[in-house]
């Protein structure tokens, strides 16, 4: 099996794992902040490692294989549209390398200067949405292609933010919940 069939067999496993609510049924559920908090921390736990395993086991950095954080981006989007849990990278003290990781005013913004302060986790609840954001350290793999020699050499912890919202009132229905890729 080539790599990216197994990359792509392994994030479709993965969403089927996390998919909490994966009946067909019309329903209506509330979590409290802690029950978002336990699901945010879950979902840590498997984004990073499973971007640390993609990383070690399948990118080398001279040959053309995908990016192993944008691959995760795939499994995101396969978790939001059945979850409606949204999950996205940002970039923290290290220059983007894609546009879209660039943080967004509010939540994004007040996490990412609290990450810049070391702090390895900011969480915020408004609108009824759990917010959630961790540090992810740059490894020297990671900032050969995000820094300069020169700015590796000048130390620091490099990070990088993984940013998830949870609603903490959610509906699904079978439209939400039918696994497809829109």
């Amino acid at each position: 099996m080539n790599l990216t069939k197994q990359i792509l067999v392994f994030g479709m496993l993965l969403s089927i794992t996390i998919c909490v609510n994966a009946e067909n049924l019309v329903e209506t559920t509330t979590i409290t902040v802690d029950e978002a908090r336990g699901r945010a921390r879950i979902l840590e736990t498997v984004y990073l490692s499973s971007l640390q395993n993609i990383h070690r086991n399948y990118f080398q950095g001279d040959q053309k294989s995908a990016i192993p954080s944008r691959v995760l981006e795939d499994v995101f989007y396969s978790v939001s549209s059945r979850n409606g849990i949204k999950s996205r990278w940002i970039a923290v003290n290290t220059p983007a390398m894609n546009v879209e990781h660039k943080p967004k005013p509010g939540f994004e913004t007040r996490a990412t200067v609290a990450m810049k302060a070391k702090k390895s986790r900011f969480e915020e609840v408004k609108d009824n949405v759990f917010y959630s954001a961790r540090s992810v350290t740059l490894f020297a793999s990671c900032q050969r292609c995000h820094l300069s020699a020169l700015a590796q050499q000048n130390g620091g912890r490099r990070v990088a933010g993984l940013v998830i919202e949870i609603p903490l009132k959610n509906s699904t229905t079978d439209e939400d919940n039918d696994g497809s890729n829109k």
